[in-house]
């Protein structure tokens, strides 16, 4: 497994430097109010936006939240942290943009608001969405469930291009959540774990250099200090 991919955040203690992004998240699950809106990651790319947006749909759907985080033991949990839950669902916007994709989404609603499960759905690259699968979307977006203040589709749409997105889409939100990059000395700080964790050598003055040189994209700092660690051992051989 992929150094990117084995150190991602799970869950919002592990997430760095968006601190304020991560207090206005849990309290919306603790308050019960979750379900009232859809959500909008929005930052450049690497910043952490999906990881946010996966962390959060898990809060919601979780049968026991822990102080606005997911317990991570309850069947939704697991589920979820295992690629399997039919509550959570991904779309790559990239590649289903159509009204078609949507409308298919829309039916499977239908059947899941009748059997009384919530589900949540995770638009990555939300920017290229089509219009008409945007429009699909309006309605259900801002209909609530019959007696209940929830809305009948809750989005979490995740995006570089936030000005790209519709203003009807945006005003069914809760208010944009600007993902920034976080500092190289954090970024130094979650490579020098890393390191440990691998049982690399590595020298603490260089870690900030890898932050600075990668952009301060903390995915491509952790794919820099994995391919450096196959060359020293290519090396060693």
């Amino acid at each position: 497994m992929s150094f990117d991919t084995k150190y991602r955040p799970v869950s919002f203690k592990d997430v760095l430097g968006q601190d304020g992004t991560i207090q206005v998240l849990k309290s919306f699950v603790k308050t019960g109010i979750g379900f009232h809106q859809s959500y909008l990651f929005a930052g450049p790319y690497g910043s952490g936006k999906t990881t946010l947006g996966r962390i959060l749909a898990r809060s919601l759907l979780c049968e026991s939240p822990i102080d606005g985080s997911p317990c991570d033991s309850c069947q939704s949990c697991i589920e979820i942290l295992k690629g399997e839950s039919i509550n959570f669902i991904e779309v790559d916007a990239a590649t289903n943009s159509g009204k078609d994709q949507i409308r298919k989404i829309l039916e499977e609603l239908q059947y899941a608001t009748f059997s009384g499960k919530r589900r949540i759905y995770l638009f990555d690259e939300s920017h290229q969405l089509s219009k008409d699968a945007l429009d699909a979307m309006l309605k259900p977006m801002e209909d609530c469930i019959s007696g209940s203040e929830e809305k009948v589709l809750v989005c979490i749409f995740c995006t570089t291009e936030p000005e790209k997105m519709r203003s009807t889409i945006l005003s069914r939100c809760a208010p944009a959540f600007l993902v920034r990059h976080m500092s190289s000395e954090l970024i130094a700080e979650r490579l020098e774990v890393v390191c440990k964790a691998e049982g690399l050598d590595y020298d603490p003055d260089v870690l900030p250099l890898i932050a600075d040189i990668t952009e301060l994209h903390i995915r491509d700092a952790l794919k820099a200090i994995e391919g450096v660690s196959m060359l020293g051992s290519v090396n060693r051989e």
